[in-house]
Formats: C-alpha cells, sequence, structure tokens
C-alpha cells in the first residue's frame, strides 16, 4: 500500500469531520454554513418588514375583482398550482385563519390559466377559493412593488387594517411559525 492510500484508510478510520461546539458532527444534509436566526421576533419572522409609514397595497389586474377593503388585517398568500410547497400549506394557513380570528385571508394564484387552477381543483376539492393574476407575467413587477423582489412561493404579504403592507415573507410556514403570525396581527 503506498502513502496516499494509508493516508486515505487512516483519515476513514478515525474520522475527519468538524465537530460544532455541542461536539455533534455537521450536518451532512446543510453543506452551507447557515446564519442562526435573530431570535423570536416579527422582523426575524419577515424578510421585509415596511416601516409605519409603508404605502398601500396595489393590486395587480387579477381574473375577476380585486380584493375588497379589509376593516382588520389581510394575510395574502401568493401561490401557483405547481408548487408543491403552497398546496402543502394551505391546509394550515385555512386552519390558522380560524384561530387567528378577525382576518381576511386571500389566496392568489399566479399560474398562467383558469384552467390550470380547476385543473387542480379537482384533484383537491377542499381547496379554499383563489383569485388569479390575469398576467401571470407580470408577477415579477408586482413582487418588486411589493417589496418582494425576486421571492420564492408560495410569498406571504401580510396587510394591514389601513391596506399598508407591513410584512412580506418568502417560503412556506411551519407550526412553528404560528406565533410570529400572532405577535405580526397583535401589532
Amino acid at each position: 500500500m503506498d502513502r496516499l492510500s494509508a493516508v486515505i484508510v487512516l483519515v476513514a478510520l478515525t474520522g475527519c469531520e468538524e465537530k460544532s461546539p455541542g461536539g455533534d458532527p455537521p450536518s451532512r444534509v446543510n453543506g452551507a454554513k447557515t446564519t442562526p436566526r435573530k431570535g423570536a421576533t416579527v422582523e426575524a419572522f419577515c424578510d421585509y418588514a415596511p416601516p409605519e409609514t409603508a404605502k398601500p397595497i396595489v393590486w395587480p389586474g387579477m381574473d375577476g375583482p380585486a380584493p375588497a377593503s379589509s376593516t382588520g388585517w389581510r394575510w395574502l398568500n401568493i401561490w401557483a398550482t405547481w408548487c408543491k410547497p403552497c398546496v402543502e400549506e394551505m391546509p394550515r394557513l385555512v386552519k390558522w385563519q380560524s384561530k387567528l380570528g378577525k382576518l381576511d385571508l386571500t389566496f392568489v394564484s399566479v399560474d398562467e390559466s383558469a384552467d390550470d387552477i380547476a385543473e387542480h381543483k379537482k384533484r383537491h376539492p377542499d381547496m379554499p377559493a383563489t383569485l388569479r393574476l390575469s398576467d401571470s407575467k407580470a408577477s415579477e413587477t408586482w413582487f418588486r412593488q411589493l417589496g418582494a423582489g425576486e421571492a420564492t412561493l408560495p410569498l406571504h404579504i401580510f396587510i394591514d387594517a389601513q391596506g399598508r403592507i407591513r410584512c412580506v415573507r418568502s417560503g412556506s410556514v411551519t407550526d412553528g411559525d404560528l406565533p410570529m403570525v400572532e405577535k405580526l396581527l397583535a401589532r
């Protein structure tokens, strides 16, 4: 056995994984270093939290009328039928709506056609009602206006009773996020 082969065997037998401060080896799944969350704050929950002087939401063209003004908070969930995390979290959001009290939960699809949504509804009859952008290509412009930039779906927009965008969050929400949503809505 040559010297290189011996070193490889020795490393394989003894292990060369970097130990974390807690003593556990780093995850093999998470190859990228991550930054710990800033703590349990609404600001940490939101990817973008405009100041108190945030501008009102501007609704894009939709198939059907834009939602009426709300007397309380509105949670806008932007989704698509081809987005698995979007579809998976819908029942959670509907369940949370009943827990959170006065909250208008509005779903807006970025699917290219109403037929896509109709087909999805056939496979998921319990799907909540949804609006659809009339021009799915306009979603990028709308996302920038919302403060979401190049966000990924699902996209969550929290709008206060005055119609101002107060929080933009890109990506799925989990059961562990409910306390942050409650804090946000209590503002």
